[in-house]
Protein backbone atom coordinates (compact mmCIF):
# COMPACT_ATOMS: atom_id res chain seq x y z
CA UNK A 1 0.00 0.00 0.00
CA UNK A 2 1.33 3.32 -0.84
CA UNK A 3 0.90 6.21 0.87
CA UNK A 4 -1.76 7.73 -1.49
CA UNK A 5 -3.66 4.67 -2.05
CA UNK A 6 -7.46 4.81 -1.08
CA UNK A 7 -8.62 2.11 1.85
CA UNK A 8 -12.92 1.22 1.09
CA UNK A 9 -14.23 0.39 4.93
CA UNK A 10 -17.42 -1.71 4.86
CA UNK A 11 -18.99 -1.06 8.49
CA UNK A 12 -18.99 1.81 10.09
CA UNK A 13 -19.13 0.57 13.79
CA UNK A 14 -17.36 0.76 16.66
CA UNK A 15 -14.18 -1.22 14.75
CA UNK A 16 -14.81 0.28 11.46
CA UNK A 17 -14.95 3.85 12.11
CA UNK A 18 -11.79 3.32 14.51
CA UNK A 19 -9.48 1.80 11.54
CA UNK A 20 -10.81 4.57 9.29
CA UNK A 21 -9.79 7.05 12.04
CA UNK A 22 -6.38 5.83 12.32
CA UNK A 23 -5.73 5.93 8.25
CA UNK A 24 -7.14 9.42 8.14
CA UNK A 25 -4.85 10.61 10.59
CA UNK A 26 -2.23 9.23 8.90
CA UNK A 27 -3.61 11.20 5.32
CA UNK A 28 -4.27 8.32 3.69
CA UNK A 29 -7.76 8.95 1.92
CA UNK A 30 -10.73 6.74 3.40
CA UNK A 31 -14.32 5.81 2.70
CA UNK A 32 -16.75 3.99 5.03
CA UNK A 33 -19.49 2.06 3.47
CA UNK A 34 -22.30 1.99 6.48
CA UNK A 35 -25.88 0.98 6.02
CA UNK A 36 -26.96 3.11 8.67
CA UNK A 37 -25.33 6.42 8.76
CA UNK A 38 -26.17 7.39 11.98
CA UNK A 39 -23.69 4.54 12.77
CA UNK A 40 -20.80 7.50 12.01
CA UNK A 41 -21.12 10.10 13.88
CA UNK A 42 -20.42 13.39 12.86
CA UNK A 43 -18.04 14.07 15.48
CA UNK A 44 -15.64 11.05 14.01
CA UNK A 45 -16.03 12.10 10.53
CA UNK A 46 -12.48 11.96 9.30
CA UNK A 47 -13.39 10.30 6.13
CA UNK A 48 -16.03 10.02 3.50
CA UNK A 49 -19.01 7.67 4.17
CA UNK A 50 -21.25 5.99 1.51
CA UNK A 51 -24.71 5.19 3.03
CA UNK A 52 -25.72 1.95 1.45
CA UNK A 53 -25.47 -1.93 2.00
CA UNK A 54 -21.58 -2.78 0.92
CA UNK A 55 -22.88 -6.42 -0.41
CA UNK A 56 -24.63 -5.20 -3.35
CA UNK A 57 -22.25 -4.60 -5.93
CA UNK A 58 -23.56 -1.19 -7.15
CA UNK A 59 -22.66 0.34 -3.23
CA UNK A 60 -19.39 -1.11 -3.53
CA UNK A 61 -19.13 0.15 -7.08
CA UNK A 62 -20.14 3.66 -5.93
CA UNK A 63 -17.58 3.85 -3.00
CA UNK A 64 -14.42 2.44 -4.92
CA UNK A 65 -11.96 4.89 -6.57
CA UNK A 66 -8.97 4.02 -9.21
CA UNK A 67 -6.42 4.64 -6.29
CA UNK A 68 -8.48 2.22 -4.70
CA UNK A 69 -5.95 -0.87 -3.17
CA UNK A 70 -8.34 -2.67 -0.15
CA UNK A 71 -11.28 -3.12 0.46
CA UNK A 72 -11.65 -4.44 4.90
CA UNK A 73 -14.82 -5.73 5.31
CA UNK A 74 -15.09 -4.77 9.35
CA UNK A 75 -18.69 -5.47 10.19
CA UNK A 76 -19.92 -7.41 13.26
CA UNK A 77 -21.07 -10.14 11.11
CA UNK A 78 -18.51 -12.65 9.57
CA UNK A 79 -21.15 -13.62 6.91
CA UNK A 80 -21.89 -10.15 5.36
CA UNK A 81 -17.44 -9.53 5.56
CA UNK A 82 -17.10 -12.52 3.78
CA UNK A 83 -19.79 -11.62 1.12
CA UNK A 84 -18.54 -8.15 1.13
CA UNK A 85 -15.26 -9.28 0.24
CA UNK A 86 -16.44 -12.44 -2.04
CA UNK A 87 -18.35 -9.17 -4.05
CA UNK A 88 -15.52 -6.84 -4.47
CA UNK A 89 -12.90 -9.64 -5.61
CA UNK A 90 -15.77 -9.86 -8.65
CA UNK A 91 -15.44 -6.31 -9.40
CA UNK A 92 -12.15 -6.31 -9.10
CA UNK A 93 -9.58 -9.30 -9.05
CA UNK A 94 -7.10 -7.29 -8.06
CA UNK A 95 -8.53 -5.66 -5.03
CA UNK A 96 -7.02 -6.92 -1.77
CA UNK A 97 -9.45 -7.81 0.94
CA UNK A 98 -9.34 -8.42 4.38
CA UNK A 99 -12.36 -9.66 6.58
CA UNK A 100 -13.41 -9.54 10.32
CA UNK A 101 -14.37 -12.60 11.45
CA UNK A 102 -15.63 -14.00 14.64
CA UNK A 103 -13.61 -16.68 15.59
CA UNK A 104 -9.70 -17.79 15.22
CA UNK A 105 -10.17 -20.32 12.24
CA UNK A 106 -9.26 -18.16 9.87
CA UNK A 107 -7.16 -20.09 7.58
CA UNK A 108 -10.12 -21.86 5.81
CA UNK A 109 -11.01 -18.56 4.47
CA UNK A 110 -7.25 -18.15 2.88
CA UNK A 111 -8.95 -19.21 -0.87
CA UNK A 112 -11.71 -16.03 -0.42
CA UNK A 113 -9.55 -13.61 1.25
CA UNK A 114 -6.41 -12.07 1.35
CA UNK A 115 -6.10 -11.71 5.09
CA UNK A 116 -9.08 -11.79 8.09
CA UNK A 117 -9.00 -9.94 11.02
CA UNK A 118 -10.19 -11.17 14.97
CA UNK A 119 -10.96 -8.51 16.86
CA UNK A 120 -11.61 -10.37 20.20
CA UNK A 121 -7.88 -11.38 19.93
CA UNK A 122 -6.66 -8.35 18.68
CA UNK A 123 -6.27 -4.29 18.84
CA UNK A 124 -6.93 -1.64 16.53
CA UNK A 125 -3.45 -1.55 15.50
CA UNK A 126 -3.44 -5.05 14.37
CA UNK A 127 -6.26 -3.92 12.07
CA UNK A 128 -4.90 -1.21 10.55
CA UNK A 129 -1.58 -3.39 10.40
CA UNK A 130 -4.15 -6.14 8.46
CA UNK A 131 -4.86 -3.74 5.90
CA UNK A 132 -1.64 -1.60 5.48
CA UNK A 133 0.62 -4.70 4.37
CA UNK A 134 3.93 -5.47 4.69
CA UNK A 135 5.73 -1.94 4.01
CA UNK A 136 4.47 -0.39 7.17
CA UNK A 137 3.83 -2.01 10.15
CA UNK A 138 2.82 -0.60 13.79
CA UNK A 139 3.50 -2.48 17.00
CA UNK A 140 0.74 -3.66 18.61
CA UNK A 141 1.90 -3.42 22.43
CA UNK A 142 2.56 0.22 22.63
CA UNK A 143 -0.28 2.17 24.37
CA UNK A 144 -1.20 6.07 24.37
CA UNK A 145 -0.24 8.27 21.27
CA UNK A 146 3.26 7.18 20.65
CA UNK A 147 3.42 4.69 17.71
CA UNK A 148 6.58 2.23 17.15
CA UNK A 149 6.84 1.85 13.18
CA UNK A 150 8.25 -1.27 11.69
CA UNK A 151 8.67 0.64 8.22
CA UNK A 152 10.77 -0.13 5.24
CA UNK A 153 12.36 2.72 3.17
CA UNK A 154 11.39 3.39 -0.28
CA UNK A 155 13.73 3.62 -3.24
CA UNK A 156 12.57 7.38 -4.08
CA UNK A 157 12.60 8.01 0.02
CA UNK A 158 13.61 11.70 0.32
CA UNK A 159 16.06 10.06 3.83
CA UNK A 160 17.65 7.59 1.44
CA UNK A 161 21.45 7.21 1.59
CA UNK A 162 21.22 10.47 4.46
CA UNK A 163 22.85 9.78 7.45
CA UNK A 164 20.97 9.73 10.45
CA UNK A 165 22.52 12.97 12.09
CA UNK A 166 21.69 14.89 8.55
CA UNK A 167 17.90 13.91 8.69
CA UNK A 168 15.70 16.60 9.83
CA UNK A 169 13.05 14.47 11.83
CA UNK A 170 9.36 16.34 12.60
CA UNK A 171 9.75 16.66 16.99
CA UNK A 172 9.11 13.49 18.45
CA UNK A 173 10.49 11.18 16.28
CA UNK A 174 13.39 8.15 17.02
CA UNK A 175 15.08 5.94 14.88
CA UNK A 176 15.67 3.32 17.15
CA UNK A 177 17.04 0.10 14.85
CA UNK A 178 17.22 -1.91 12.16
CA UNK A 179 14.31 -4.43 12.84
CA UNK A 180 16.21 -7.39 11.76
CA UNK A 181 19.96 -5.05 13.99
CA UNK A 182 20.99 -6.02 17.68
CA UNK A 183 22.21 -2.73 18.60
CA UNK A 184 20.34 1.20 18.73
CA UNK A 185 20.63 3.33 15.53
CA UNK A 186 23.70 5.21 15.30
CA UNK A 187 24.20 9.11 14.22
CA UNK A 188 26.09 8.79 11.32
CA UNK A 189 24.35 5.02 10.36
CA UNK A 190 23.51 6.11 6.49
CA UNK A 191 18.98 4.95 5.55
CA UNK A 192 19.57 2.09 3.08
CA UNK A 193 16.58 1.87 0.56
CA UNK A 194 15.11 -1.36 1.56
CA UNK A 195 16.26 -2.36 4.58
CA UNK A 196 13.20 -2.21 7.50
CA UNK A 197 13.96 0.08 10.35
CA UNK A 198 12.05 0.64 14.02
CA UNK A 199 10.76 4.38 14.38
CA UNK A 200 9.27 5.55 17.66
CA UNK A 201 6.41 8.71 16.31
CA UNK A 202 4.05 10.91 18.28
CA UNK A 203 1.02 9.75 16.52
CA UNK A 204 0.32 13.65 15.16
CA UNK A 205 3.61 12.94 12.86
CA UNK A 206 3.40 9.76 11.80
CA UNK A 207 2.43 10.62 8.34
CA UNK A 208 5.32 13.19 7.99
CA UNK A 209 7.72 9.84 8.99
CA UNK A 210 5.96 7.93 5.87
CA UNK A 211 6.82 10.56 3.90
CA UNK A 212 10.21 10.52 4.55
CA UNK A 213 10.41 6.75 4.48
CA UNK A 214 8.63 6.21 1.67
CA UNK A 215 9.06 8.74 -0.95
CA UNK A 216 6.42 10.01 -4.20
CA UNK A 217 6.39 6.21 -4.91
CA UNK A 218 5.78 4.06 -1.97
Amino acid sequence: MTKTDHVLVAGGGRVGRRVAKRFADRGRPVTVIERDPDEAHETDRDFELVAGDATRPSVIESALRPETETIAALTDREDTNLAVCLVARQIDPDLRTVARIEDECGDEYADFVDQVYFPERASIRAAVNAISGSNVRTLEDVTGDLEILDIQVGYDAPIKGKRISEIEFPEGVQIISQTNGHVAAQPDEKIVAGRRYLVAADNPVVNDVLDLFQGAEE
